[in-house]
């Protein structure tokens, strides 16, 4: 195993070193609190051993002081350096404007030294932060207007304005209501039917007024303890709707009804099958109903006769045959 480090020597340890050190050296001395000789011997005995064990603590300082120096010398040389390329214009707020509402010009680049003690912000999201969106205001207009447009970019737009016109509607967008009523909408929303490219509007009407949680909570709460109906009750208001001369349904008014619905079907069917009588077509199954049809055992033979097929054959090349001849002999 390695050999363990020595601790390090705390401050008050050294400390009592060089006391005790400086007191060997004077052990013995006569009339060490009585002549003056003797007391400026042990003053100079102590400031030596004390001087002995201090040179390693000021050796540090110094280090440490020499570094400091440099780390300040180097930034002041990229301060000059940045104000000598990146020059920043002195900021100017408008009356009545809180100069913490906008962050620093200097901060943005890095180069404030003033820290807590500056007047403007050092947070880059303060001016996100105060900033509220306009709802009544559709900001996706105005972003492509026609006083940056050159010759080709007028064409293009007029061709494709009247080639192939874009759907465009004053109906507002269902997302947007949602999100609005939800307390969803901000800086970060996005539409889910296509972001920016969506064809309805992102605006609340005219006269819209939004509701507060405390409204929203109240209608909750009027919804919640509203009275219920039965189906009963809902039948009967239904019921003193219909108008009064219609005839109530008892049993006899129920029976009546559904003679003259079966003698009617009746009628209807007998009258479909007479306009089928007098057509002279005939579906499969109508034929096969109406017997006319039938499958006699004695009918065509539907088996293949090879010898009549080959007897055939033969019968055509004769005739054949004695053709050529004859138009070979004319």
């Amino acid at each position: 195993m390695p050999p363990k480090k020595k601790q390090q020597e705390s401050a008050k340890t050294k400390a009592t070193k060089r006391d005790k050190a400086a007191q060997d050296k004077t052990f013995g001395l006569k009339n060490k609190n009585k002549s003056s000789k003797v007391q400026q011997y042990v003053k100079q005995v102590e400031a030596q051993t004390k001087a002995g064990g201090s040179a390693e603590a000021k050796r540090r300082q110094a280090e440490q002081e020499r570094k400091a120096r440099e780390k300040k010398e180097a930034e002041m040389a990229k301060l000059e350096a940045q104000k000598l390329f990146k020059p920043v214009q002195q900021q100017k707020v408008p009356f009545g404007v809180d100069p913490k509402s906008v962050v620093c010009a200097y901060f943005k680049q890095g180069v404030c030294t003033k820290g807590s003690k500056c007047k403007f912000s050092h947070d880059l999201n303060v001016e996100r932060k105060g900033e509220k969106k306009d709802l009544y205001a559709d900001d996706r207009k105005n972003e492509d207007t026609m006083e940056d447009w050159d010759e080709e970019k007028l064409r293009s737009v007029v061709l494709s304005k009247h080639g192939n016109p874009k759907t465009t509607t004053d109906k507002v967008c269902k997302y947007f209501i949602e999100a609005v009523e939800n307390k969803k909408y901000g800086w970060f929303w996005v539409c889910p039917n296509g972001g920016d490219n969506c064809k309805y509007r992102h605006s609340l009407p005219p006269g819209f007024k939004l509701k507060t949680k405390e409204q929203q909570k109240l209608e909750r709460e009027a919804a919640a303890n509203a009275p219920t109906i039965t189906l009963e009750d809902f039948i009967e208001t239904e019921r003193q709707k219909l108008p009064k001369e219609l005839t109530p349904v008892t049993y006899e008014t129920f029976m009546q009804w559904k003679k003259q619905r079966q003698e009617k079907k009746a009628a209807e069917k007998e009258m479909e099958q007479k306009k089928q009588k007098t057509n002279k077509v005939l579906s499969g199954k109508e034929l096969m109903e109406s017997g006319k049809f039938n499958d006699e055992d004695d009918g065509v033979d539907d088996s293949f006769n090879f010898a009549e097929l080959r007897q055939r054959t033969d019968e055509v090349e004769n005739e054949n045959n004695d053709t050529d001849n004859n138009q070979n002999g004319n």
